[in-house]
């Protein structure tokens, strides 16, 4: 009788799925310039088979996602978030360590936004 070969299971690292979401932003960036869209990865999720996310690709000018440091007090900003009225316009009023506090001109109101949903007036 013989023996059946072991089948290795390989399964992907942390640092592997990193490198392709690197990877892959790279390889469709010819894509987004020819298109005119962004091209977005959602979250990757992976086990012994592979991996799997979702793919998004909206029309229209690249949006850069900013840190804090391209931020100062007293900036005028919009948030860039489904949830937030394109309109509104906010103030910088401090910088936190991850956060942003921002207040809404003509209207008082206060939040902490991450530096990531704050586009630049």
């Amino acid at each position: 009788m013989r023996a059946e070969p072991i089948k290795v299971i390989r399964v992907m690292t942390k640092q592997e799925v990193q490198t392709f979401r690197g990877d892959f932003q790279k390889a469709v960036a010819q894509l987004e310039e020819q298109y005119g869209v962004n091209i977005s990865l959602g979250t990757i999720r992976y086990d012994q088979e592979g991996l799997r996310a979702t793919m998004k690709a909206i029309k229209g000018e690249k949006i850069v996602s900013a840190t804090r440091a391209d931020f100062t007090i007293g900036d005028t900003v919009k948030i860039n978030h489904p949830k937030a009225n394109p309109n509104d316009q906010y103030r910088v009023i401090k910088i936190m360590s991850k956060n942003i506090k921002v207040e809404k001109i003509n209207g008082g109101e206060l939040a902490r936004v991450s530096p990531s949903f704050l586009v630049k007036l």
